[in-house]
């Protein structure tokens, strides 16, 4: 993806892709927008977090070419999406079908704070889009920021990683990307460290943050993915430090990382516990996220079958992550 000054957007999650969001269901497919001489069809959805998805999934049943996620820190427990269209979509069989949602998930109707339509002429698309962007805390220590922001929190004492949002689920909004970097900052205290589906590089980078001179690896699939996680560790003056490569996680066995990051998917997940084991060291530290709550028991149980202990559960509205301890 890389960054939204290249005048393009591709919207993608934590791991290699982006992810389109169908009922409790997570499918890979790569989403991407090209700028052009037109007018842009906008939908703005306030909601709550945990009624995320029911949002999500109509938006891609609407056909969006593009999604955008912001949190306001002021209002902590709701989120506001963007999606553009090409087309008009009719809102009003929207809203319905939102609303046919979160009944289907037991949510309120409230949980739609809002639901607007906007028209935006191209030379104001970078201008719009940035207005939804404000800067992230993350746990006691971490703050995610935008460029555009950086004079904004010139003064603070947190450890900041710029992050220019040319994708939804790699910047720090997404529950999954927090529930990492918080346990991130609980459990990982230096030693070596490894990313898998590094994806933009948010967590690795956030892992030499927190200790720097540290040995942090970040790997991918998706060569593009690793492209834009080494264009975000320049920008952050880490491309010297990460290893970022395109690779499986096969390779890394018999390396005995401290801490192993799993941003995926429980459907990826549960495949790899059995290859978990031979890349940590005697008692170091798993953390996986990209898991639906009720998916968690199943990804508990493929993980302690490989001699993992659950260390801790960390729900964020409909998502879990979890720390666990090789044994």
């Amino acid at each position: 993806m890389p960054l939204w000054q290249t005048a393009y957007a591709k919207i993608k999650f934590d791991l290699t892709a982006a992810q389109v969001f169908q009922p409790g269901i997570l499918i890979r497919k790569r989403i991407s927008t090209i700028m052009s001489t037109k007018v842009w069809h906008s939908i703005e959805v306030e909601i709550a977090k945990v009624g995320e998805t029911a949002a999500t999934t109509q938006l891609w049943n609407f056909n969006t070419t593009g999604l955008e996620v912001s949190e306001d820190i002021k209002s902590p427990d709701f989120i506001t999406l963007r999606a553009y269209f090409d087309e008009a979509p009719d809102i009003e069989k929207l809203r319905a079908a939102i609303l046919h949602n979160l009944q289907s998930l037991s949510l309120p109707e409230f949980a739609l704070r809002r639901l607007e339509a906007l028209t935006i002429a191209d030379q104001d698309w970078l201008s719009e889009w940035k207005k939804g962007w404000e800067p992230i805390l993350i746990g006691q220590r971490l703050l995610i920021a935008p460029s555009w922001k950086l004079e904004q929190i010139k003064d603070t004492d947190r450890l900041v990683i710029q992050i220019d949002p040319g994708m939804a689920f790699g910047t720090g909004t997404h529950e999954t990307t927090r529930g990492c970097l918080e346990l991130l900052e609980k459990y990982w205290q230096g030693g070596a460290l490894l990313d898998v589906g590094t994806g933009t590089g948010i967590l690795a980078m956030a892992a030499l943050k927190l200790a720097p001179g540290a040995r942090v690896t970040g790997f991918d699939v998706d060569p593009e993915a690793v492209e834009v996680a080494r264009e975000n560790a320049e920008l952050n003056q880490l491309g010297d430090d990460l290893e970022l490569e395109v690779n499986k996680l096969s390779s890394y066995a018999g390396q005995e990382f401290d801490v192993v990051l799993a941003n995926l998917t429980a459907d990826v997940i549960v495949p790899l516990a059995p290859e978990f084991p031979a890349v940590l060291k005697p008692q170091g530290t798993l953390i996986v996220s990209g898991i639906l709550r009720e998916q968690g028991d199943d990804v508990i149980a493929a993980l302690t079958s490989h001699n993992f202990t659950l260390l801790e559960a960390k729900p964020d509205g409909e998502w879990i992550t979890f720390a666990l301890r090789y044994q």
